[in-house]
């Protein structure tokens, strides 16, 4: 039978599949992502590379990433708490007046393991 003869069938299929959302995907292993930033470093690629990295490291959207500028990397401050000196990104700033997919200005990203910023 065609799928117009079963319109009920289809109604009970579609509410199943909404009772049960999909699930977020794990995320890649750091060996993986840091393995493309270098394949993409060695082929010249220094921004997608960087992209790649800060885009697992901050758990970013990819447009979040290709807004980003220079500026929007801060560098932790001098003089405070060992704990504190921590590199942050300003996403989507509103001195020029971009807005984050859910609306947001000056979403402020913490990059807890600097390590590869050095």
């Amino acid at each position: 039978a065609a799928k117009r003869d079963m319109p009920r069938v289809r109604r009970a299929l579609n509410g199943c599949l909404k009772a049960k959302p999909p699930r977020s995907r794990l995320p890649l292993p750091d060996e993986v992502v840091y393995g493309l930033a270098g394949v993409l470093l060695s082929l010249g690629h220094k921004a997608v590379a960087l992209m790649v990295v800060l885009g697992k490291e901050g758990y970013m959207c990819p447009m979040e990433m290709v807004n980003l500028k220079c500026e929007d990397l801060r560098a932790p401050v001098g003089g405070a708490q060992v704990a504190l000196q921590l590199y942050t990104v300003t996403v989507a700033p509103e001195d020029r007046c971009e807005r984050s997919k859910t609306g947001i200005s000056d979403d402020t990203i913490v990059l807890d393991r600097p390590d590869w910023l050095g």
